[in-house]
């Protein structure tokens, strides 16, 4: 009997949970049963998380009695790395090869160590597509699916916590036209989720509930344990003001600590909307949602709509789910807020979704290989039975009737050989069109290189008082564009260059840090690579007196006074150049 159970089970850093739910008439959704699980400590801290993890899950396995189930599950978005990028528009045949290239430029780790997927988004006859990228290291992905795997269920892969939030989302409010942030914070990230229309963001920022047990503990000088205990019981957020503060000291000193860790999320989640309009040239958001369980503190709605000045509510993934009645319909209605993985999982297991993003880990990949391959492997089984069977009872016919089919096997293998020469030529010219469309994806590749330069260097500029003028690039320290009184590095005709760092100028103006804003830009460009975050330039072990050449203005002679700097690029940014 087929089993129409669809589960939906997501590994979180703070948490584990699992839910059966079942299709309605007319395609709808019901929770049948949800178990969760808490897990204790420093989610920073791995130690025995692993284990952990293992046993809540075996427990949630058997509170729901689905061993030996196959299931997808939902990750979250602390290992995984999303990216958004612009592609022109490319046929079928092209999308993967330039998404693979993309994709390699965009995650900051080796592509064959990493599990990776993508959405393409946007209209048919757009000039350009939007792409949305994933990707996780597959040794993290591989812990994850053990987990899964060791508790006793199937793996079937992996989706990530904001596609599945999302398609929550879209599944249950999609009656609000208006721009719509849901903001879920977990115990180690905070994912920033716009659902615009047709079109989505996400922003994921690393600040979680862990961060609060965290300041708790350092304010208390306890452990993350009593601390993280100490935040759910008696944890709240101030609402500073007029409002008076809590009777009991500490009551009132652990709300404000949490008003201050809450703070530095808000300014974050500004910096999210300011960058979705700016550079997304999205719509501002109409209204907040709060998701996760950091969302269940007291007067957290009340602290975000007055920071942001918008209508917040808590996200309800239910809306549109029946729930079943009893324990669980209890437990949801006051839990609600934390299961939007679970829902955006089953919804995805049961049809389409606006957003899909499958992350497949190597031994569902085996697997599946190995799926393939049974009719196969049990036709050569029942062959090779049958044909020991006939030489068992009638060696000598078999003998006669493996000689006759030799004999028809060489005929017919000579009479296929003539056509290896045909099959030659058209590898050669296989070949030979692989040669030819390799200029149009590099052209593709200059195309998106010379936006990411300008992007990335006007990113790092955080005010007019500094601005560039000229930006050459270089090939082994000279330019490669002649101002007529330099040598070129590529001065005759298809002579080939590579261009191996950039060489800018500008000015800054008066200001009361003075030529210090030059230093701050550099210092911008150089922190991306020192703490290992995507950087555009080779700056790790270089110091700024190195290569630049600042005008320290202590004349006060001028409105505004010339630097330059030499930027080396590393090799995976290095571009070729053709005269």
């Amino acid at each position: 009997m087929a089993d129409d159970r669809i589960i939906s089970i997501n590994v979180g850093s703070q948490q584990v949970a699992g839910a059966i739910f079942s299709k309605t008439a007319g395609g709808g959704l019901r929770l049948d049963r949800v178990e969760r699980r808490e897990l204790i400590g420093d989610p920073g801290e791995d130690g025995a998380k692993g284990s952990q993890a293992l046993m809540a899950l075996k427990e949630i396995v058997a509170g729901l009695k689905i061993k030996g189930a196959s299931t997808n599950y939902v990750v979250s978005s602390f290992p995984v790395l999303v990216k958004f990028a612009s592609l022109p528009a490319l046929d079928g045949s092209q999308v993967d090869q330039i998404v693979e290239f993309e994709a390699q430029q965009q995650v900051p780790y080796p592509i064959n160590e990493v599990v990776w997927g993508y959405q393409l988004m946007g209209e048919p006859g757009d000039i350009e597509v939007e792409v949305a990228l994933a990707a996780v290291k597959s040794d993290e992905l591989s812990e994850v699916d053990n987990l899964v795997i060791g508790a006793g269920l199937k793996s079937k892969g992996a989706e990530i916590a904001p596609a599945a939030i999302y398609n929550a989302m879209r599944f249950n409010y999609s009656d609000i036209e208006e721009t719509t942030l849901l903001v879920d914070i977990g115990a180690r990230t905070t994912d920033m989720i716009f659902m615009d229309g047709k079109r989505f963001f996400i922003r994921t920022v690393k600040i979680g509930g862990a961060d609060i047990t965290r300041a708790i503990s350092k304010e208390f000088n306890t452990d993350f344990v009593s601390a993280d205990r100490r935040k759910v019981i008696d944890g709240f957020v101030a609402l500073g003001g007029a409002y008076a503060d809590h009777e009991d000291p500490e009551v009132a000193a652990i709300s404000k600590v949490v008003r201050n860790s809450l703070t530095r999320l808000h300014a974050e989640i500004m910096r999210t909307i300011n960058f979705y309009r700016s550079q997304q040239g999205g719509s501002a958001p109409s209204i907040v949602l709060l998701s996760g369980a950091t969302a269940g503190l007291p007067f957290i709605r009340e602290f975000f709509a007055e920071k942001l000045n918008l209508p917040v509510d808590h996200f309800n993934p239910f809306r549109n789910v029946t729930v079943a009645k009893g324990a669980t319909a209890e437990f949801v209605g006051a839990n609600a807020h934390q299961f939007g993985e679970l829902v955006g999982s089953a919804l995805a297991q049961i049809g389409e979704v606006p957003l899909r993003i499958d992350l497949i880990p190597a031994s569902v990949q085996k697997s599946r290989e190995l799926d393939r391959r049974k009719p196969a492997l049990m036709l050569m089984v029942a062959a090779v039975g049958a044909l020991l069977l006939g030489i068992g009872f009638f060696f000598s016919k078999g003998a006669q009737i493996a000689n006759a089919k030799a004999d028809e096997v060489n005929v017919r293998s000579e009479d296929l050989s003539k056509y290896n020469k045909v099959i030659d030529g058209l590898n050669k010219e296989i070949a030979s069109i692989d040669n030819d469309q390799q200029p149009y994806v590099d052209s593709v590749r200059h195309r998106v290189y010379w936006v990411r330069v300008f992007n990335y260097l006007s990113q790092k500029m955080q005010n007019d008082i500094l601005y560039l003028t000229v930006l050459e690039p270089l090939a082994a320290g000279r330019p490669i564009i002649s101002d007529g009184a330099t040598e070129l590095i590529a001065a005759a005709p298809d002579a080939e260059a590579i261009v191996d760092a950039f060489s800018i100028q500008g000015l800054w103006r008066e200001n009361p840090r003075g030529s210090e804003v030059v230093y701050d830009f550099f210092k911008g460009l150089k922190g991306d690579a020192d703490a290992g975050e995507v950087s555009f330039f080779d700056l790790k072990e270089v110091d700024i007196s190195e290569v630049s050449e600042v005008d320290a203005g202590t004349n006060d002679d001028r409105y505004a006074y010339p630097f330059k700097m030499t930027l080396p690029l590393p090799a995976e940014n290095q571009v070729k150049f053709t005269k």
